[in-house]
């Protein structure tokens, strides 16, 4: 079996400078992309080794269908052979054939070797790659954590601007109070008011938030 190899983008990107001033969910997050990290390393270091084993296995495979075929080839040739009254030498195995056969027999030991030693290895990978995953969703936990106290920052953010809105709203209210005996005029004003509350708005923006994400799963520090 061979094994594909682990992402391992997290763990050859360039190092950054600490952060100096991280929250305990920052913290927390740091924490846990760096266990993902060396959890990546292993299960890459462990995919590493299964291959190398496969490869063996796989090669010795490709070499006797080869040898094989090599053996059909020189079968049917000695049948000419026969066939044409056994004249001249038995052409017997061609050379290409027994140099094959040679390079398989050599590689015997290693062949043995691979063959009771992958399975070891095959279930110490997927042990590397069940802490890998476990670290992944430590990571996502932890990134989840940063994400809401981030959007509490925000939200901080947002009760100012709302009441900054709600504060204009008021001063224009006051005008149709203090216009209260003209209520034609009043009327024009609201209308007023619905036509600003109609026009505001901006556009649903998803991306941010993913891009957000992303940069956390490699940078605990990572802004909106």
């Amino acid at each position: 079996m061979t094994v594909g190899r682990v992402p391992c983008a997290s763990a050859r990107r360039p190092r950054r400078p600490p952060h100096p001033e991280l929250t305990p969910a920052r913290h927390a997050l740091r924490q846990a992309i760096a266990r993902c990290d060396r959890a990546r390393l292993e299960a890459e270091a462990s995919a590493e080794r299964v291959n190398r084993l496969s490869d063996v296995i796989g090669e010795h495979g490709r070499l006797q269908a080869q040898l094989n075929e090599l053996y059909q080839r020189d079968q049917a040739a000695r049948g000419e052979w026969i066939a044409g009254g056994r004249l001249g030498r038995d052409p017997g195995n061609a050379a290409d054939t027994r140099a094959l056969n040679d390079c398989i027999v050599a590689m015997q030991d290693e062949l043995v070797a691979a063959q009771a030693t992958l399975p070891g290895k095959e279930s110490a990978h997927r042990e590397t790659v069940a802490r890998l995953q476990a670290a992944e969703t430590e990571r996502a936990a932890a990134i989840a954590e940063v994400a809401v106290e981030i959007c509490g920052e925000l939200a901080r953010d947002l009760t100012v601007a709302v009441n900054s809105a709600l504060g204009i709203e008021a001063t224009i209210r006051s005008v149709m109070a203090a216009l209260e005996h003209h209520p034609g005029t009043v009327e024009r004003i609201a209308s007023i008011i619905r036509g600003a509350r109609q026009d505001a708005g901006v556009p649903r923006d998803n991306d941010s938030g993913r891009r957000l994400l992303a940069a956390l799963a490699t940078d605990p520090g990572a802004k909106l």
